[in-house]
């Protein structure tokens, strides 16, 4: 949700926060930064695991809050499952104290914090609360929005939306063929153009009917026709973003997730949906050089890394659903593609507990995937696109 509400008392910031994640967090130490009375964005973090991990997450989060232009102050809010007073008092209560001493060093200033906790919530900055708290009820999330502001649906928690859509076996089959089929016409083509041949296989098949001539034989014209598609993958991909999710042609969907088993396609791709179509030319172009030897650095940002524009977060939703119903339908060796690409659709969308999901089961197939891998490092080191810290145009 890419709304910002003002809220003006911390029982109603508590009640909207949900609305602005998208979610209920749970063991999470939330940070949202304040600017002119009205949040600038919100981050969510993993409680430290103990008092040895304080340091690390507190230098995640005031990381996150200095990397924003004109932003010195914000609130934290710690979600616990635990009751929200142990021995020591309030739940985390040191980590807070630690937080807020960190915070001042940065030049930085936490205008309050608060606990959600399973009995009750709270500020740590209060004088005095009740044994238990004050009433979750206070603070429930439904009916907070104010008049006028349409509400999204809020997940039960930051985890929940990374199931993959459900696909029958027949939908499997279809890809799953369609896949074998496109690979056995990429390997004839190879095979015909190192023998001399034109390569071009759509002029050597006559009709629909036909099923190849000379060394493709008995590869469904289909499938060599979906392998003339490989070259132009920009405009596939770009055509692919229209398409319904759940009527992709098999073949379509054994093109996309053959392009995104492959780096030198799946960065087009991701490129090119984080931006628009000429990214993704010029993105081809450039491994084009590099497969080439010219080892010359790229001319502008490099979206992979989150450089550039902010993308159109819908274009990204649109991408995410796709790639989702990719990794769904695709025989499971083939899934990595598609699933490390939902990985870092979501990074990108700023949502780092999904894509940690995402490229998790990615290894369990392939440990040593490039992207899966490089993914999973970004978000150990809580290192974010730079564009989620560009305000969202007005």
């Amino acid at each position: 949700m890419t709304v910002t509400i003002a809220a003006r008392t911390a029982q109603k910031f508590l009640s909207v926060l949900p609305h602005v994640c998208g979610y209920v967090p749970r063991r999470s130490l939330v940070v949202v930064p304040v600017s002119d009375g009205l949040t600038a964005g919100v981050a969510r973090l993993d409680l430290p695991r103990d008092k040895a991990a304080w340091a690390e997450v507190a230098a995640t989060a005031l990381g996150i809050v200095c990397r924003l232009r004109d932003v010195t102050r914000f609130t934290a809010v710690v979600y616990t499952d635990e009751p929200l007073r142990d021995e020591d008092g309030v739940a985390l209560g040191g980590f807070i104290d630690y937080l807020r001493e960190r915070a001042g060093h940065c030049g930085l200033e936490i205008v309050d914090a608060l606990c959600v906790a399973a009995d009750g919530w709270g500020s740590y900055l209060a004088g005095v609360l009740p044994e238990h708290g004050r009433p979750l009820d206070e603070i429930a999330f439904e009916g907070a929005l104010p008049p006028g502001v349409a509400p999204s649906p809020v997940a039960a928690d930051q985890g929940e939306g990374t199931d993959l859509p459900v696909v029958d076996l027949a939908e499997k089959e279809r890809v799953g063929r369609a896949l074998r089929d496109l690979e056995r016409a990429c390997e004839a083509i190879a095979e015909d153009s190192r023998a001399g041949g034109s390569g071009e296989v759509a002029s050597r098949v006559p009709d629909a009917e036909r099923r190849g001539l000379d060394g493709i034989a008995g590869i469904p014209a289909r499938a060599l026709a979906t392998a003339c598609l490989l070259g132009r993958l920009p405009a596939v991909f770009e055509e692919s973003l229209e398409e319904d999710p759940e009527d992709l042609d098999p073949s379509l969907a054994a093109a996309l997730v053959w392009a995104l088993g492959r780096p030198h396609f799946r960065d087009v791709a991701l490129s090119q949906w984080s931006l628009d179509l000429d990214e993704g030319h010029a993105t081809l172009a450039f491994n084009e050089r590099w497969a080439a030897g010219d080892r010359a650095e790229p001319e502008g940002p490099v979206r992979l890394m989150g450089e550039g524009p902010r993308p159109d977060a819908e274009r990204l939703e649109r991408a995410l659903a796709l790639v989702r119903r990719l990794a769904a339908a695709a025989p499971r060796d083939a899934r990595v593609g598609p699933l490390a690409a939902a990985g870092w659709l979501s990074w990108a969308l700023g949502r780092a507990t999904h894509a940690a999901q995402y490229v998790a089961r990615a290894a369990e197939i392939d440990p040593e995937h490039g992207l899966a891998g490089i993914i999973g490092s970004m978000l150990e080191a809580g290192y974010l696109p730079p564009w989620a810290f560009e305000r969202p145009a007005a």
